[in-house]
């Protein structure tokens, strides 16, 4: 039997590990320095759609993976009673000329975009997943599945030498491995602001920024702050403040209860994920940027078949 440790329990991590299970004779320790879904996963807008982006072009392969991470959250809903995903469409609103002009074309051309108003459509096949719902029910099934789920930092893939294979899905957190210095990668911090209040939109929105609905009609989380530059990766509830002023004033009543803060990695002039060997019986898995609900899934059956097939 194949031993295999993961470093991170966000959405990366955990999907290769439910596919490692599920398709081979192996078996799974993942390692999480903080909490399940302690980066960005755990505080991600769970906005999972095939048109993100200021292009709102369809993504690569956006039909295979959103059918990997239904299948995901499908497993997740089975080991959690809490509400993971509502299945209701997400809103969005183009917000100049080619926008329309592409999302128009999709209503045509796709199918599961409607137009509704002048510039605001309705993405049908849009979820919205509470992202921290998810990770815990997705994080139950690998348990029950025989995965060992450690609560440690791991600084150094030498801590792990006892295991016959390393997948670094750190997030933020692999900038710390030297074995990843080289990757073409960059970081995006992103802040939002829980609200106690009835939300101003009957679904989730997306525009210049977001309006996610939590699975309460009395509270929401409105997002982001997309700061390239920043120092502290810590929620900062003032700077949220005063960079999503505009936004609140769409929310107007709506109470401030909570900030959250999380930084994505992205890779360098594309956007789908990297996975990469970094050394004979070592890979990472980062770069999903702000299409980590889309593609973890897909890409995390991917390495695991690397791992166990190649």
């Amino acid at each position: 039997m194949k031993k295999i440790a993961i470093i991170g329990a966000g959405f990366a991590g955990l999907a290769t590990a439910y596919f490692l299970l599920k398709e081979g004779n192996v078996s799974v320790t993942i390692f999480e320095a903080d909490r399940i879904g302690g980066g960005a996963s755990g505080v991600c807008s769970g906005l999972l759609h095939p048109y993100p982006g200021l292009s709102a072009r369809r993504s690569f392969k956006a039909e295979e993976a959103l059918a990997v991470t239904k299948q995901l959250i499908r497993i997740a809903e089975e080991h959690t009673p809490k509400v993971v995903a509502t299945q209701t469409g997400i809103l969005r609103k183009s917000m100049n000329l080619d926008q329309r002009e592409r999302l128009l074309q999709h209503c045509s051309h796709w199918g599961d975009v409607e137009q509704i108003e002048h510039d605001l459509f309705v993405i049908h096949s849009g979820i919205t997943v509470l992202s921290e719902n998810y990770l815990e029910g997705l994080s139950a099934a690998l348990i029950k599945r025989g995965a060992e789920i450690i609560f440690q930092k791991v600084s150094s893939l030498n801590e792990l030498e006892s295991y016959d294979h390393i997948v670094v899905a750190a997030g933020y957190g692999v900038r710390e491995f030297p074995e990843c210095q080289q990757l073409k990668i960059k970081f995006l911090k992103g802040q939002s602001l829980k609200l106690e209040g009835k939300p101003p939109v009957e679904k989730s929105l997306i525009s210049q920024g977001y309006i996610a609905h939590i699975g309460s009609s009395s509270c929401f989380e409105l997002g982001s702050t997309y700061e390239k530059e920043f120092i502290d990766e810590r929620p900062q509830i003032d700077l949220a403040r005063e960079l999503l002023k505009e936004k609140l004033a769409f929310c107007s009543g709506a109470k401030i209860v909570q900030c959250k803060a999380g930084v994505r990695v992205a890779a360098q002039g594309h956007y789908v994920p990297l996975i990469e060997k970094i050394a004979p019986n070592a890979h990472v898995f980062t770069g999903l940027g702000s299409r980590g609900l889309l593609y973890h899934g897909l890409y995390g059956k991917a390495l695991s078949n690397k791992i166990l097939f190649e």
